[in-house]
């Protein structure tokens, strides 16, 4: 994307031209469809309807639906390393954000952004902020033990401790559970 292309919000996809809506509150509630525990053709018709303006215009057809998704979510900004860790988590998190988006001059709970843009603010949120603080401690690293930083390590232990992400248990399973099929259908 370059700086002089506006944010999507139409896709040209099956054939078929299609309005986007991309607000941040409308990607977030698909985020939560894509994690929760529905089986797939489920999810990605439920994702579609959030993200069509016109939920009625959305493909009766699976495969019509895949596509279609597929060619949204490749409109998103890509991770550049999938294996990076979470410092940040939109529903843990969430008062937080706020708060710093207000600091901003921007009322999430009034004001509907882009998710581009929402991403784009989130990136750059100021520094005086508790969000900005908390993923400070979250991404600091521990350093090596010396026999001089011993309560230095401990009091970033214990900070990390009380501002770490929590996974729900059943995530957790899910996870785990997503990856042996993974590792199944590898080995064929």
């Amino acid at each position: 994307m370059n700086i002089y292309d506006p944010y999507p919000t139409r896709i040209c996809a099956l054939g078929k031209r299609y309005r986007l809506d991309l607000e941040y509150d409308n990607v977030l509630r698909a985020l939560d469809v894509q994690s929760a525990t529905l089986p797939m053709l489920d999810k990605q018709e439920v994702m579609l309807r959030i993200f069509l303006h016109s939920a009625w215009r959305c493909p009766r057809d699976p495969r019509d639906q895949s596509e279609l998704l597929l060619a949204i979510l490749s409109l998103f900004p890509k991770s550049e390393n999938k294996a990076q860790q979470r410092y940040i988590d939109f529903h843990q998190d969430a008062r937080l954000i706020r708060s710093a988006f207000l600091r901003m001059g921007i009322d999430l709970t009034k004001e509907r952004i882009h998710f581009f843009k929402f991403l784009e603010l989130l990136a750059d949120i100021p520094e005086d902020t508790a969000l900005a603080k908390v993923i400070e401690i979250r991404q600091r690293p521990i350093p090596e033990p010396t026999k001089h930083n011993g309560k230095q390590i401990a009091a970033l232990m214990e900070a990390k401790a009380k501002v770490a992400i929590q996974i729900p248990e059943e995530e957790r399973r899910r996870k785990f559970a997503e990856s042996l099929k993974n590792s199944q259908i590898l080995r064929g």
